[in-house]
């Protein structure tokens, strides 16, 4: 039988699978994935160990990057096989998410490779926001939920015995590959009962300026989800006019001179970007997770840009600019996230009416 007809079998016309993936694949993607977020895991934590005694010498052949490396070219491998044995296309046509977090972990790692290069190897929480740490982040999750995607978008009989262990498994590896990169504030690795007198610190922070980067990026990463959710949530079951986003995120930027007495520029600039751009991406159709995603880290982008005119920029390179590129994945991540489940059906229709 030829590949053509074994790829219609297994897909429909419109991308989703009536034929189940064989569990043969899923939990050799499974190893595969394991593999590189161990080695993910165990080389963050030599970067966190280092301090601030940030070493300049190249890593590129460190052991735990080679087993990094050997569980993405295993994945290499299953997606390689799995296109031999359903055609060239099948890799993209069914499993989108391992295609995309293959050419991700990819990019990510030769990113990495020059920015060692250039600027030494990260520690503390540089190297948990470092861009090029996100980067292979992002490869990692889009790895992680492929077998989620697979299993969910199968057949809606109760799952079998295997296919409930791949779908625990994942969500189990994708929680602890995100709780690794905000180990500043997760419970998982630092561990906390969250009581006066109790509190353990996570991963990260052995001094009042480690707090202090700590609870900044703590905010960051919970203030863009929380925007990029209203946003993306609303526009799921309306369709305002334009205007209303830049209306709502700039009156939402007197808050802290309502509050406080005093003026955020910063921030204020941020949250009228983040508008601006919501009404040009999400008024006239539905939010597209690129396009949210942008917009999170332009807000970003724009505060970080005011302080820096302003002269009194603390944070490093790692720091800012990991903040700019997490606020572009949180809202890629929220805004997918809503797609996948949210009907287009119940999606309002096109508002071309202005303010």
């Amino acid at each position: 039988m030829s590949r053509a007809p074994l790829l219609e079998r297994l897909t429909a016309p419109d991308g989703r699978m009536p034929r189940p993936v064989q569990p043969g694949w899923l939990l050799a993607l499974m190893v595969a994935n394991t593999v590189a977020a161990v080695g993910l895991f165990g080389d963050i934590a030599r970067h966190v160990s280092l301090g601030f005694a940030v070493d300049t010498e190249s890593d590129f052949l460190s052991s735990w990057h080679l087993v990094l490396y050997g569980g993405v070219a295993g994945v290499a491998v299953v997606l390689g096989a799995f296109a031999v044995a359903f055609g060239p296309r099948a890799p993209v046509v069914v499993l989108p998410s391992a295609s995309g977090g293959l050419a991700a972990l990819t990019l990510g790692g030769i990113v990495d490779a020059v920015w060692h290069e250039a600027f030494g190897i990260e520690a503390s929480f540089g190297a948990l926001v470092s861009p090029p740490h996100l980067v292979v982040l992002a490869g990692l999750v889009l790895l992680m939920i492929a077998p989620i995607g697979v299993v969910a978008d199968g057949p809606s009989a109760p799952l079998d015995a295997v296919r409930s262990l791949v779908l625990a498994l994942s969500v189990t590896s994708l929680l602890v590959v995100i709780s690794l990169f905000t180990g500043y504030l997760t419970p998982l690795i630092g561990g906390s009962e969250f009581q006066a007198g109790a509190y353990v610190d996570a991963l990260v922070g052995t001094s009042y300026l480690d707090y202090d980067t700590s609870r900044g990026l703590g905010v960051t990463l919970w203030f863009g989800t929380l925007l990029s959710l209203v946003v993306v949530l609303v526009r799921a079951r309306t369709a305002p006019v334009a205007g209303t986003w830049t209306v709502a995120f700039g009156l939402l930027g007197l808050a802290p001179l309502i509050a406080s007495g005093e003026v955020t520029l910063p921030l204020t600039a941020g949250l009228v970007v983040f508008g601006v751009l919501s009404d040009l991406t999400a008024t006239r159709s539905r939010p597209h997770p690129l396009a949210t995603g942008l917009t999170v880290a332009a807000m970003w982008a724009a505060m970080f840009s005011v302080i820096g005119a302003r002269g009194d920029l603390l944070w490093g390179r790692e720091l800012w600019g990991g903040v700019i590129v997490t606020g572009f994945l949180v809202g890629t991540a929220t805004c997918g996230a809503i797609r996948w489940v949210t009907s287009p059906a119940r999606v309002a229709p096109r508002a071309d009416v202005g303010l």
